[in-house]
């Protein structure tokens, strides 16, 4: 997927910003999102769902897994690979 990471970093900070009320300064590259409670197990499909729009490609099923959200920095190398 053709993907920069300052996009991907700008979902997630909005995302969070939205879904939880954290500030989006608050969000940074090495954020661990589910360990720091940024997001839960049921929001990754909301984010996932944001990221295709925000992006404007589809995301094969499955191919995202929870260990691919521990980071922004983690999700973003996981997006180059799909």
């Amino acid at each position: 997927m053709k993907v920069e990471f300052p996009q991907v970093l700008t979902i997630v900070r909005d995302f969070v910003a939205r879904k939880r009320g954290v500030s989006a300064d608050a969000i940074g590259p090495a954020t661990a999102l589910l360990r720091e409670g940024c997001v839960d197990s049921f929001q990754l499909v909301e984010l996932i769902v944001d990221l295709e729009k925000r992006l404007g490609d589809a995301i094969p099923e499955g191919s995202l897994i929870p260990e691919d959200f521990e980071t922004p920095q983690t999700l973003y190398e996981r997006l180059l690979d799909i």
